[in-house]
């Protein structure tokens, strides 16, 4: 079109103004009927905008807000007005103003969304939806994160779609339904969650109260979730299990002290637990012996046949399926009435005879022995409480829970080492069914599922003594690569990075697994990270690709 004749038909003046220029300006069409090109915005106006973009946009929507419940209710009478025939009787919405946008975008810290390419729309919109699901409620840091990642993905999607078909309401209901397809995943994968955390239940018990007293394990071994394993290789598997046992030998050593009442710095030795059941026997047992003829009764008729109930079934059929010691042992004390001193006496042999046959295999008959035992300890206590005699009673059961207590610290003890042996109270747990109580429970429970971290001093080597060759190495190269990138002093820097760096981390990772917050990771979280507001972080997603493609207006 030629400008200067029309201006000089209605009287104007031919004025120097390059039109062409002026055209692409404003993404028109050249003089010469050729399309004009926009100048792509860059890719780090995009990074820096976008971001920048959604919080302005968030802003303007809650600064709007009075507006746009006005604009509501302005709709709502126009629909009203509409149904009852009078159209012109509808108001007009007053449009809603972007002060906070509008201000960012003037200054030039917004990108002109006008000039973008197909691919920088969907990167804007996604950046922009994965800054709104920031500002969602989130339980931790790593929710947030995670929320940031499904708004990225989910903005991208919706805009992609909106690209590929034109349609920016189906983009928006994209970006709405990723959200919500992770949310109906996230729905299941806690039902599974929730079934898993009632099977743990027992297992995290005993992790939380071996924790509790100080106790250690290595998280990995518990919960192998992809960043305990990753920790457990920067630190080490075998280092960081030889400074978990020599951290748990002290705590252990004083829970065993603690349940046998000895005090902090008292020895643990055979000769210590003897010496305590020594002074037990006199204050508990001695005047027990005292007391003269003890009448049995059904109860104590009942304890020596249920030593015989695990064989009842082949029996029937086997007559000599019952070892024939069992057979004669229960038969033995098979009586009406026994004096209290005899019994006591008994009590102590049968249980010195268990000791040594089930050290030498004989598991029945040691068995047998231990719970005829303990069944002559019941009658004596059913017999002191029949007769009235409290003190005594108490005493006799204070006297005998520390004595089984002492048996168990002494066949745990390492001798020579004045240490416990937890894994021993561990087997004597699982594959001897002795009963534990308070302290040496805690130990035998949580030593039976954390053994690597549960080994006596001495067992297992000295912490972390590998040899200098693996730091001679890593210096090595690290100053053949300093050297290639910087000449002399890069490989000076170099060699002492390589040297002492992976060390630094190895020990870094060690302290943070053993730590009150690294151990914090051996019980998983049982939650599938849902968020804690759905509706709003989804609504915030949606907001941007709305927005984007002005569905929001």
């Amino acid at each position: 079109m030629d400008y200067d004749a029309l201006a000089k038909q209605y009287g104007g003046v031919a004025a120097p103004v390059d039109y062409d220029a002026l055209a692409k300006q404003f993404g028109g069409a050249t003089a010469s009927g050729i399309p004009a090109t926009r100048e792509l915005v860059s890719t780090t106006q995009i990074l820096t905008g976008a971001p920048l973009k959604a919080v302005g946009d968030l802003a303007d929507t809650f600064i709007n807000a009075p507006l746009n419940v006005y604009n509501l209710a302005k709709m709502g009478v126009g629909t009203l007005a509409t149904a009852v025939g009078k159209p012109q009787w509808a108001p007009d919405v007053t449009p809603a103003p972007e002060r906070v946008t509008a201000l960012m975008r003037n200054r030039g810290y917004i990108a002109p969304e006008a000039n973008m390419g197909p691919e920088q729309r969907v990167l804007n919109t996604a950046l922009q939806a994965g800054t709104n699901a920031a500002f969602s409620p989130a339980t931790s840091g790593v929710n947030m994160m995670r929320n940031i990642g499904l708004g990225l993905t989910s903005g991208g999607a919706g805009q992609t779609v909106t690209e590929a078909t034109g349609s920016p309401v189906a983009g928006l209901v994209t970006s709405m339904a990723v959200p919500a397809a992770v949310a109906t995943a996230a729905q299941a994968r806690q039902v599974q969650l929730d079934m898993q955390r009632s099977q743990d239940a027992v297992r995290n018990l005993t992790i939380r109260a071996g924790q509790s007293e100080g106790l250690v394990t290595t998280p990995g071994s518990v919960t192998p979730s992809g960043q305990n394993v990753l920790l457990e290789r920067i630190a080490g598997k075998t280092g960081l299990q030889q400074r978990a046992a020599v951290q748990n030998q002290t705590e252990i050593d004083r829970l065993a002290r603690r349940a046998v009442q000895l005090p902090v710095d008292g020895d643990l030795t055979r000769a210590s637990m003897q010496n305590i059941r020594r002074q037990e026997y006199q204050t508990g047992y001695v005047p027990v012996a005292r007391i003269g003829p003890i009448a049995t009764d059904t109860a104590f008729a009942q304890s020596l046949d249920d030593v015989l109930a695990a064989y009842t079934g082949p029996g029937r059929s086997f007559p000599n399926a019952i070892p024939q010691p069992v057979t004669d042992l229960v038969n033995n004390y098979r009586v009406g009435q026994f004096n209290s001193g005899d019994a006591i006496g008994a009590t102590r042999t049968l249980r010195e005879a268990s000791r040594a046959n089930m050290a030498r295999g004989d598991n029945e008959l040691g068995l047998a022995q231990r719970a005829i035992s303990n069944a002559l300890e019941d009658q004596i206590e059913r017999a002191l409480q029949t007769a009235g005699q409290p003190n005594v009673l108490n005493q006799f059961r204070a006297a005998r829970q520390q004595m089984a207590i002492s048996h168990s610290v002494e066949n745990a003890i390492v001798e020579g080492g004045g240490h416990v042996n937890a894994r021993q109270l561990a087997n004597d747990l699982q594959t001897r069914g002795r009963y534990f109580s308070g302290d040496l429970d805690l130990i035998a429970r949580f030593a039976n599922i954390s053994r690597p971290t549960m080994t006596p001093p001495g067992t297992s080597g000295t912490p972390d003594a590998g040899r200098m060759l693996g730091a001679g190495l890593g210096s090595g190269a690290g100053a053949l690569t300093g050297g290639l990138i910087a000449g002399v002093p890069g490989a000076t820097y170099g060699a002492a990075a390589g040297a002492f760096v992976p060390r630094a981390a190895q020990l870094a990772a060690q302290q943070y697994l053993l730590s009150p917050m690294g151990q914090s990771r051996a019980i998983p979280s049982y939650n599938a990270n849902a968020p804690v507001s759905p509706m709003l972080r989804n609504a915030l997603i949606g907001l941007s690709v709305a927005q984007q493609n002005n569905l929001a207006r």
